[in-house]
């Protein structure tokens, strides 16, 4: 019993809720610095926080990291949306580029109802990407009236592209109704390519007399698609 009493004397009753603070806390970090660069990173089995998982001081350095991920994240949603829109030459490009932008920005809204994060948080967080999505919509809308204001402009040409950003619009995705798992959910898989293995015994040299068939035999790759007929 003495030897009991002294391993449990080695470790103070507070031992076990530093470690679990200290690692949740950590992984948070890392999760978070990780979806900064890719919003579409997992960050499923993150550790549940509670507002009594850590102490004051660490929650403030965690809403640090999180607000550091979410300005990253929207520096590089800009400067994609800048160049995807550029880019666009048809309606329908136009339209491409909104609505692979909005899904971008689902993403954070997928963060702000983490179910790991405290309610407080999360009130917090859908707030600010509620009001920044409606302020990206607006901005969006302001500069192409200003693009077209000039003299030379076609009034057609400026209410066709107001009409794209608006139709689909970024904002969308706050509608109570909007199917937003959906527009999350992983596009299906390409069917998996088939791999036999065939057995090539060789060819002969034709035309080269005293050549006789090798029997050395080479593996070889069959690759095909199980779709295809023959193989379904």
């Amino acid at each position: 019993m003495g030897s009991d009493a002294a391993r449990r004397g080695a470790r103070p009753p507070w031992f076990c809720y530093v470690t679990t603070s200290s690692s949740g806390y950590e992984l948070w970090v890392r999760a978070l610095r990780a979806w900064a660069m890719d919003p579409a990173h997992p960050m499923l089995d993150l550790p549940v926080l509670t507002e009594s998982s850590l102490p004051p001081s660490a929650y403030q350095r965690l809403l640090g990291h999180l607000n550091a991920a979410l300005s990253t994240a929207m520096t590089r949603w800009s400067s994609e949306f800048t160049v995807q829109w550029g880019r666009a030459t048809t309606e329908h490009d136009r339209e491409r580029a909104m609505v692979q932008m909005r899904t971008k920005l689902a993403r954070r809204l997928q963060l702000a109802a983490h179910p790991s994060l405290p309610v407080v948080i999360r009130d917090l967080l859908r707030e600010g990407a509620a009001t920044d999505i409606r302020n990206l919509q607006q901005e969006i809308e302001d500069n192409l009236l200003k693009s077209t204001q000039n003299a030379s402009s076609d009034r057609n040409v400026r209410e066709r592209l107001l009409k794209t950003a608006r139709v689909n619009s970024l904002t969308a995705i706050l509608e109570p109704n909007f199917p937003l798992d959906a527009l999350l959910r992983p596009e299906p898989a390409a069917p998996p390519t088939e791999r036999r293995v065939a057995l090539d015994e060789g060819l002969r040299h034709v035309g080269s007399p005293g050549v006789q068939r090798s029997s050395k035999r080479r593996l070889v790759v069959v690759e095909c698609n199980p779709t295809e007929e023959g193989h379904k």
